[in-house]
């Protein structure tokens, strides 16, 4: 990127160097014949006329352009600046996955289990990740345990997800809230950053000393989307409470889904995966405006030359 700014620096000089250039020229005289007066000259001369340039011979509107070129590549690199500063200092972005690893994960309705599934999954999501981006797992069944604290090692997600410490008991509340606390200690760390929670269950809330939906409005009021997601059974005994998390996907403005199988897991983490990528993403138009001043300089230096090669009629 420095590269692309001292290019457009350049182009905005050349540009600038033109159209002096030009300038200078038009305003220079000269004898209408161009050929030498003899010595003993009378003592009154005819009027010198002037011969004007080709720069002068253009249009008006055609000798301001390339001045409102050259205008729109000083301002454009300034836009092109300011974007690449604020890309430099923005912080990178931080996403915990917060899966249910309840003994009730695993059931083959889902091939071939959901817990099994579920991992899998996860792993499709965090590889749609960009490598800048921080990446946390939290784990909940009867409590809730932080696996990984958010970190750029992406494997070390990976890692911890084939070895979750299952139990009884479904604290979604404690899982949620648990995953505040590590989204709030990294922003102790080292600034605060957007940051999404990606919650999966396929039960409902067994006594949590957090209640959800306590847990959802302190995610919202700090700014922190839960996206959750229903695996498995959502009527009948020992079904998801799909209401309770989709309460809190839209208590925090982010969105809920269910899969039924394996493969529709996958592809939803998938997409939830492309799509915090581009949300979350730090992005700069810096490169964009840094070639629309380079473009802008090299037409004004260009009509400028075309002008100044013009011959007078």
């Amino acid at each position: 990127m420095q590269i692309l700014i001292t290019i457009a620096v350049l182009a905005v000089v050349i540009g600038v160097v033109f159209l002096v250039g030009s300038r200078q020229r038009g305003a220079g005289t000269s004898t209408s014949d161009g050929r030498a007066r003899p010595s003993a000259a009378p003592a009154r001369r005819r009027p010198v006329k002037k011969k004007a340039s080709s720069f002068q011979q253009a249009p008006a509107w055609l000798r301001r352009l390339p001045i409102l070129l050259l205008i729109g590549a000083v301002v454009a690199l300034g836009v092109a600046l300011a974007q690449f500063r604020v890309s430099r200092t923005a912080k990178p972005p931080t996403v915990v996955l917060v899966l249910d690893v309840s003994l009730s994960m695993n059931a083959t309705d889902v091939t071939p289990n959901r817990l099994a599934a579920a991992q899998q999954a996860a792993e499709t999501l965090v590889a749609q990740l960009p490598g800048s981006f921080y990446v946390g797992l939290v784990t909940f069944a009867d409590k809730a345990t932080v696996l990984v604290q958010p970190t750029v090692d992406h494997t070390k997600v990976g890692v911890a997800l084939n070895h979750p410490q299952q139990g009884h008991g479904t604290v979604i509340g404690d899982g949620l809230s648990t995953t505040l606390d590590a989204i709030q200690q990294e922003w102790n760390a080292r600034g605060t950053s957007a940051a999404v929670a990606v919650l999966l269950s396929d039960g409902r809330d067994t006594g949590s000393q957090v209640a959800p939906l306590d847990a959802a409005a302190r995610a919202a009021s700090i700014g922190v989307p839960v996206y959750t997601v229903v695996l498995g059974k959502t009527t009948g005994p020992g079904a998801a409470d799909a209401g309770l998390l989709s309460q809190i996907a839209s208590a925090t403005g982010a969105q809920t889904s269910t899969a039924a199988s394996a493969g529709a897991l996958t592809t939803i983490y998938q997409d939830l995966g492309a799509q915090l990528s581009t949300q979350l993403q730090i992005s700069s138009s810096a490169q964009l405006f840094v070639i629309i001043a380079v473009v802008l300089a090299m037409g004004a230096a260009v009509i400028v030359i075309v002008l100044s090669q013009r011959r007078p009629y």
